[in-house]
């Protein structure tokens, strides 16, 4: 099920999430994003980053007392959402997340972005650990909404293109959103504070761009102007700008829409 409202978008335990991580960030003095050394961080808290063959799981996690290992599955061939996934488990650790010796965690799990629950928070924390608001947040204030400062932030911060694609909405001051599609349906979406339409549910609108690609199309490279209603439900503005991007190895497209002013 998908979540557009804006108060369970920044749920309490999202945002304590987020505060745990802004924590490290001051702890250490980071003010660059070469500074944001993960292996170190975690190091020095007390938990070990190994690779290695994990089945069924992008990474997991085994705690031993306060201490803790962090195991990357070794066949993650994304050096981006390996780094993600060091963040998103270290998120567990330091947010006490269950009363197991281990945590695994799938590929869906480091997407999940709208059930409440501990996948959310850990992701949360991973968000802002690896992109803290106080480096993205002059980067997140464009006048025209595409995906092109996204895929920069990615690449300054080595971050997923998921995970920059809610920081830059997150902070973006446009009403605009970033949709998660899967196999021609919206898994979730994410939303600006100035975005109030409600975005449709379920299965992908022929007449999004989005869902070209889950019939064999190409997605356009530039944003395009679509029917409002392609993607939002009952009363909205009559057009809005597109931009699309297929995600092939999750079977997915990332998309951010955009209400122009």
């Amino acid at each position: 099920m998908i979540k557009t409202r804006q108060e369970d978008d920044f749920d309490l335990k999202f945002r304590e999430a987020e505060a745990s991580a802004s924590k490290l960030i001051e702890r250490y003095g980071i003010s660059s994003p070469e500074h944001i050394r993960l292996k170190d961080i975690a190091y020095d808290l007390g938990v070990g980053v190994i690779e290695g063959p994990l089945e069924g799981a992008a990474a997991s996690l085994v705690r031993t007392g306060k201490r803790a290992t962090i195991r990357v599955s070794i066949h993650e061939p994304y050096p981006y959402r390996k780094r993600f996934s060091i963040a998103h488990e270290l998120g567990h650790f330091v947010l006490n997340h269950g009363l197991l010796l281990r945590l695994m965690c799938s590929d869906r799990d480091l997407t999940d972005w709208y059930r409440p629950g501990q996948e959310k928070e850990a992701n949360a924390f991973a968000a802002e650990l690896i992109l803290p608001r106080v480096l993205v947040e002059k980067q997140s204030d464009v006048a025209e909404v595409t995906l092109n400062p996204v895929r920069q932030m990615s690449e300054d911060f080595r971050a997923s293109l998921t995970a920059s694609a809610i920081r830059f909405v997150r902070f973006c001051p446009e009403m605009c959103a970033v949709v998660f599609s899967r196999d021609g349906r919206v898994e979730w979406s994410f939303r600006s504070r100035e975005w109030w339409p409600f975005i449709r549910r379920d299965a992908l609108d022929r007449r999004t761009l989005a869902s070209d690609f889950f019939v064999g199309k190409p997605l356009p490279a530039e944003p395009e102007e679509v029917v409002a209603d392609a993607w939002l439900e009952r009363r909205g503005p009559r057009e809005l700008i597109e931009h699309s991007m297929a995600l092939p190895n999750l079977r997915a497209v990332l998309t951010l829409l955009w209400i122009r002013p």
